[in-house]
Formats: structure tokens, sequence, C-alpha cells
């Protein structure tokens, strides 16, 4: 304001301000409506890029302008994304543009269904969605557990009595997770540097600020002011770690949970978990989630500190400011978690946001479930929102679904199979595919051929039933040699079966592979299975 006052920025445009006071009225009046105020910081953004872009075009300000300047402007962001240099892609220009869309709608007066982002080019570009691994499912979840793992073991050491003990203040951690099992946490205090001289040596003014450091470092009856050094680092660490434990547990997003009011939690029992009751500003009423029963004496401990640190305070999660003076007035330290995140670089703990969290929270219920509707309303959204926006392809979910298809359609039952001729599987019941070539035997129980065009035929994945296939094949190709004439006989059909199958172990995967090829090696030195060394023996 003072540099304004002294005309440093020259003349007030005054020709710019009916635009600005219909922005204004455009935002106030949308959070009167009931959005969240944490849209705000992303709106104005948006249009101070856009004001740039007026500026730098020399473009007018006026409201009767706003629609072309619109258009010019997302073509700008047309031409950016689409260069090769880019610093935004073609995902980042669309929702620029729709988001200033959206308040130009309401502005000028157009119809919803008419918006100005669809006469422009740019088009939104969702996110395929990568199905998951089997291994990346399983790092997935040993990353969220070690996480888990050391913030339950830090919030154990960050009781109140430690808060105001002796510094620096040392935690056990579990072992695998810290490098000496240990985190030692100096509340802010900078390490004096000792011991680059020999004590004996020490001026008179290093001997003064080890006395500093060490008076720092005593036990306080209070951390507030300079006798308690940085003691509020260590409350704000404990509780952004317990905002990362809760988010884990109930499954409620960010922005929800770091509003909630530590006195509206209503508890009912409900067989292995407790229901939670609380109110949802964004809602405008009461919302429910589950925590697990063990989770319950964590977060009444939590409470309880809260209440000492934070006597006056509504919040369930309220913080120190950054001068440790009193309570912030802003959420920023659960957006960002800073604090919690950098002690678990320092001790090389995977970072797992709380939107990666949710999502694997998410999946996870899905996964052990296997139930849609019954995870989307414990993750508090309906079954259209949970497979839009968190449900991940998996490929481990997609193989059990898979197996229990087959164990629910198919005509025998698992407990029906039994051995057959060829060291695989079939329920003792002959019958003839439709693919059996005329000349072949039928299925008979008897004869191995039969066997590979046998309906209720089922290959074996083990090993044992390769080299049964391998050695069965060996054998169809003595009987063919033996047949002098240049027509295909049962045996060339027999021998292009089983080669289709070892073709498919062998591609498959690569034990499979590996199963082949030890195979093909015991049949070159003459180790045959044991259902067919003595025909082989005999005939060679």
């Amino acid at each position: 304001m003072q540099i304004i006052d002294r005309g440093e920025l020259g003349d007030p445009q005054l020709e710019r301000l009916e635009l600005l006071l219909a922005v204004k009225d455009e935002i106030m009046t949308r959070l009167v409506a009931g959005q969240s105020p944490n849209s705000v910081p992303h709106y104005i953004v948006t249009l101070t890029q856009f004001f740039q872009f007026l500026e730098e075009h020399q473009c007018s300000f006026g409201l009767e302008q706003l629609e072309a300047n619109y258009l010019k402007y997302a073509e700008y962001l047309f031409i950016k994304s689409k260069s090769k240099k880019s610093t935004i892609n073609a995902r980042t220009a669309y929702i620029k543009a729709s988001t200033l869309s959206s308040l130009f709608g309401q502005i000028l007066s157009i119809p919803g269904t008419v918006r100005l982002v669809n006469r422009t080019r740019l088009r939104a570009s969702p996110t395929a969605r990568k199905a998951v691994s089997k291994t990346a499912e399983k790092q997935s979840l040993e990353a969220t557990f070690k996480q888990g793992h050391f913030l339950v073991d830090l919030i154990a050491g960050l009781s109140i009595e430690e808060v105001y003990g002796s510094l620096p203040l040392t935690i056990p951690v579990r072992s695998g997770l810290a490098e000496h099992a240990q985190v030692k946490l100096f509340a802010g205090l900078s390490e004096p540097d000792w011991h680059s001289t020999p004590k004996d040596k020490w001026s008179v003014k290093q001997k003064a600020k080890y006395r500093a450091a060490m008076r720092l470092r005593q036990p306080v009856q209070t951390i507030n002011g300079t006798g308690g050094a940085g003691r509020w680092i260590l409350v704000n660490l404990r509780v952004q770690a317990e905002f990362l434990i809760f988010l884990a547990q109930t499954g409620m997003n960010l922005t929800q949970a770091k509003e909630l009011n530590r006195g509206t939690l209503k508890y009912k029992p409900l067989g292995d978990s407790w229901n939670v009751r609380c109110y949802k500003n964004r809602k405008g009423g009461e919302v429910s989630f589950r925590i697990y029963k063990s989770y319950k004496p964590f977060l009444e401990s939590y409470r309880s500190f809260i209440s000492h640190f934070f006597p006056e305070s509504e919040l369930l999660f309220p913080l120190f400011d950054k001068n440790g003076q009193g309570e912030s007035q802003t959420r920023s330290g659960l957006t960002s978690l800073l604090l919690i995140r950098s002690v678990l670089t320092q001790h090389d703990i995977p970072w797992v946001t709380p939107s990666d969290l949710r999502n694997t929270r998410v999946n996870w219920l899905l996964r052990r479930s296997g139930n849609p509707d019954l995870t989307a309303e414990m993750a508090q959204h309906t079954r259209e929102v949970l497979s839009q926006q968190y449900e991940r392809p998996s490929q481990q979910r997609a193989m059990v679904e898979i197996t229990q298809f087959w164990d629910k359609h198919d005509p025998i039952k698992q407990g029906d199979l039994t051995g057959s001729v060829i060291a695989s599987s079939c329920n003792g019941q002959p019958e003839a595919t439709d693919d059996k070539p005329d000349y072949v035997v039928e299925p008979n129980c008897v004869n191995p051929s039969g066997c590979l065009w046998c309906r209720h035929h089922r290959d074996s994945d083990t090993e044992d039933y390769v080299w049964s296939l391998t050695s069965l094949r060996h054998l169809k190709a003595i009987e063919a040699s033996m047949t002098l004439t240049r027509e295909a006989v049962p045996a060339d059909r027999v021998l292009e079966r089983i080669t289709a199958k070892l073709t498919w172990f062998q591609r498959s995967s690569p034990l499979r592979a590996q199963w082949v090829a030890e195979a093909q090696k015991r049949i070159e030195e003459g180790d045959y299975h044991p259902n067919w060394s003595p025909v082989i023996e005999f005939l060679e």
C-alpha cells in the first residue's frame, strides 16, 4: 500500500474495476453457496495468469471484450501446450480454460449448456488408469505399512512428558525402520560445533555457547517463550503424524479432516469397529465414518495430548504458528505436512501422500471384500465415484475374479477331479470336443491321445505335467517315424496338439518356460516321465 501511495505503480486504471468486481462477486457468491474456501487460491492464480496475458497483449479489460479475450487466451494455451518446449501439458491447459469458462460464463450469463470452453480447441484428456501388477501392489502396501509403523512409534515417543523433557528427544523405533533403530529430534535446536576444537582449548565464547545450549536442552515447565526452545515443533510433529494415521484409518479426504472439531465425535460400537459421527461443513450436516476398534485408544490419547497444549482450541488438529507463540490461523501445515515429511525423508521412510493413503485404503478394502457397494459406503462415496476416481485396475484382483468365475461356471467341481492318463486332471467321464479330428481316437480314459480332445480334460499347471507332455510328444514322434506314408497320420495331429500346449507354457511366464526347457533337456538325456519310459525304451 505504501508503494501505491507513493505512486510507484502509476495511476489507478479504473477501466479494469468493473471486471475485477464482477469476478470478486462471483467468487463470493460461490463461497456463500457452500463452495470450499480452498478453491479460492486456484481461482486467484488462474485469473492472475489470464490478466497477465491481457496485459502483455494489450487487450481491453472491459466486460464487453471478455468473451473474445477468453477465446484468444484459450487459443494461446492450446498453442503453448502443443509446442515442443512447453511448460504446460494439454491437461493443465484445459483445466485453466475450464476454470475461467465456469467463472466467466456466470459473469456473462451464458447458459450452462453452452460452455465457453467448448468453443475452443482445448479438450479434456482423461488420464488412462494403468493396471497395477502384483509386484507394484505389494510395494505400495509395503511402503504404506512402513510409513504407518514409523508414525505409530513416533507418536508413542512424543508424549506430553517427553515434550517437556530433555533434548534431543530420542525415540526408539522397531527394527528395520531407521538406521540406528532410533530417531533423534532436536526441536529446532542447532548442533553446536563442539568437536572441531578440544574442550580444554575452547575460547570464552565457545564455552558460553556450550552452556547456553545445555540450558536449552534441560527439561522445562512450559514450552512458551524462549525457555521452551523449539518444543512446539515436537507438538506440531505429533499432530501431523496423527493426522496421517487418522486419514489412513478413516479414509476421509484431507480438506474434510483438517476442519474437524474434537468435540463433535460421537462413538457407536459396530461389530469389530466403531461408527463415528461428526459434523461436515460442506455437507451441512452429520456424516459418519468407521474406525477400527483398536484405533480408538490411539485417538483418545491424542485428544488428551491436544487438550493439554491447546485447551482453548476446538479443532481436532490444531497447530502452533511458525513462531510457536499461539495457534496457527491457517491450515497450511496440514496441507503441506512439510515437518513430518522431512523427518520421514531423513530416515529413508517412504513418503505416502494423503491422497495415496486414501487410494491405497480404498483399493485394499475393495480387494479384501470384493464388494464395490460395501467399499463405496465405507469410503463415503457412490459406486460411480469409486469406479471413476479411486478404483485402480489390479492384475491380482483380476486373477482372483477369473479364478472365482471359472470355479463357479466350470461344470466340473474341484472335488470331482481325478488323475488322468497323461498326468493331468479330469472327472473320468470321456466326452469328445467339437474340434476333434475324425481319425483321432475317441476319448476313452485308456488311450492317451484321446485325452487331448476330451471336453473334461484339465491341464495341470505343474512341472511334472510339462515333463509328461514332452515325453508323450517324443513317444508320438517315434510312432510317426515308423509309419511309411506321406499322408498325415493320427500321431501327427497329436504332435501338433502337444506342441501347441508346450508353446503356450513356454510363452506364458518365465517359470513355465524353465519347466519346458528342463523337460526338453531330460528327453535329450533319455530321462523320460515314468508314465512313458517303459514304452519309449521298448520302441527305441
